[in-house]
């Protein structure tokens, strides 16, 4: 038994030891990204632009018909609404890096990633209100599911990079929170269209 853990001892040292490992290694560090530093307003959303430069996503006011700041009588299905058939951001990325900051604290709530669909002249997303409770959920369905990444933990925040799981497709987004006066919203156009 001793001889056999000796044995692999010296199996992996030799493995560690070739240069093919110090070349994969080498090249596993090459491949480690770059993160931009945490930006001075920590009250907007970001976006990573070509160069890896933060660029600050435009507000909107969102508006609901629902009372959020009241305690739901009701389940109610209604919606989020934002004025004007288009966001003013364009992007041609559909594999986009956000940039926010959220408080320190045990589970933050960062803003959900939404897709939003086009009614009237105006972007919408659902909105739901559970009975016994204040505010708001939007509809599942219309979550853009998200990779969460912390970069750096500074003065109760954490400076948080947000990517989509998926390839985001055409259309109209928004960063949707609690604050519906902060909504911040973009449109993708790929460049093959």
């Amino acid at each position: 038994m001793k001889s056999a853990l000796i044995l692999c001892a010296l199996f992996l040292a030799v493995i560690v030891a070739s240069p093919k490992c110090v070349v994969a290694v080498n090249s596993f560090a090459a491949s480690q990204e770059a993160f931009p530093a945490p930006p001075a307003d920590r009250t907007l959303i970001y976006i990573a632009d070509d160069k890896g430069a933060l660029v600050p996503l435009p507000f909107e006011q969102g508006t609901t018909p629902l009372r959020a700041d009241t305690e739901a009588r009701s389940n109610r299905r209604s919606f989020v609404e934002l004025k004007g058939a288009r966001a003013a951001t364009i992007i041609s990325n559909n594999s986009p890096r956000f940039y926010l900051f959220v408080p320190d604290v045990t589970n933050p709530h960062p803003p959900y990633l939404v897709r939003l669909t086009e009614t009237r002249g105006a972007r919408r997303v659902t909105a739901l209100a559970q009975k016994g409770l204040r505010g708001f959920a939007i509809a599942s369905e219309e979550i853009v599911y998200p990779r969460y990444r912390v970069l750096k933990r500074e003065g109760g925040m954490l400076f948080m990079e947000i990517r989509a799981r998926d390839l985001l497709t055409d259309g109209e987004y928004a960063f949707i929170g609690s604050d519906l006066l902060r909504t911040a919203t973009f449109r993708v156009v790929s460049t093959t269209n």
